[in-house]
């Protein structure tokens, strides 16, 4: 009965051992997101239910910024805004960025796959100040691509393609498609190419192999690809202000611009909602993402099982 005891407490004690070096190993981690993000993110709540009238901050509790940003046209009309261009680029990011991954990933001489590495991931090298000042010399009326447009006859003024919604996107997706590349090239990297190699020995071609076999495998690295890039896009304030030139408006923008007018209760409660609709992003991809693999594998267990 002794020894009984003895191994329990010893069981317990390196138990307890464990979960405190645990414990110790993430408190740095912790600490650093409690006192940054979770500090500044419950300021920032407690400034929304302040009150600003005539050009000065009113320290109070109440909801009349909240009931402002849900009720005035003009709020939702920037929140449309906002998430149109955010849908824009994340679908082309996708187009493009899928059948890069995929070329990169079925690649088998390694010097041409790190070169395309390399070439994809170039943009993260450089800053986003940098990169939209260089979409604007591209996009510009007197840039490279109307005088290309110009020159292949397809125009004779050139378009219109700086200070508008189109240049936004074109910006955005040079910048973010990095992001939509790598986790599904992580994730056609490590799918199994025997799983491929049997649906084509039962009959199946090649686009019944991707549509039942690739594409649910790699329905995590969209569902990633796509979480990254459309919150990225949602936040993204450099490239809207420089490429849009100030007829573009998003809601960081608009957060930037009611900072520094000391609107900090407008400025919270549109921060805050900002975050709840990347949260609520994050759950429906990864719930669209599980439904997607079941009804692949579900399909392709009918008609190869």
């Amino acid at each position: 009965m002794n020894r009984i005891a003895e191994r329990i407490v010893n069981l317990y004690s390196f138990g307890n051992r464990t979960w405190v070096t645990r414990l110790l190993l993430l408190l740095p981690a912790l600490a650093l997101m409690g006192i940054v993000y979770l500090g500044g993110l419950l300021i920032f709540g407690r400034y929304s239910f302040d009150m600003y009238e005539n050009g000065k901050l009113i320290r109070g509790w109440d909801w009349g910024a909240y009931r402002a940003f849900l009720s005035d046209p003009y709020y939702w009309k920037l929140i449309g805004t906002t998430f149109r261009i955010a849908f824009k680029v994340t679908l082309w990011s996708l187009l493009l960025a899928y059948p890069l991954a995929y070329c990169i990933a079925g690649l088998k001489k390694p010097g041409m796959k790190q070169l395309l590495l390399l070439l994809t991931f170039l943009p993260l090298l450089v800053s986003a100040v940098v990169r939209s000042y260089g979409w604007q010399l591209l996009l510009s009326k007197q840039g490279f691509m109307n005088w290309l447009f110009i020159r292949l006859g397809l125009t004779e003024e050139g378009f219109s393609m700086i200070y508008n919604e189109t240049g936004v996107v074109v910006a955005l997706v040079h910048i973010f498609l990095p992001f939509m590349v790598f986790p599904i090239l992580n994730v056609l990297s490590q799918s199994d190419a025997s799983l491929k190699a049997a649906a084509q020995d039962l009959g199946a071609g090649s686009w019944r192999t991707f549509l039942t076999i690739t594409l649910p495998l790699s329905a995590r690295g969209i569902a990633s690809g796509v979480q990254i890039v459309f919150t990225l896009c949602l936040t993204a304030f450099t490239t809207p202000q420089l490429i849009g030139g100030g007829r573009v408006m998003t809601l960081p923008v608009f957060i930037y611009q009611r900072t520094l007018d000391t609107n900090w209760p407008m400025a919270a409660v549109a921060s805050l909602f900002l975050l709840v609709s990347s949260i609520v992003v994050s759950l429906l991809v990864n719930k669209g993402a599980e439904t997607l693999m079941f009804r692949r594998s579900r399909k392709g267990g009918q008609a190869y099982g």
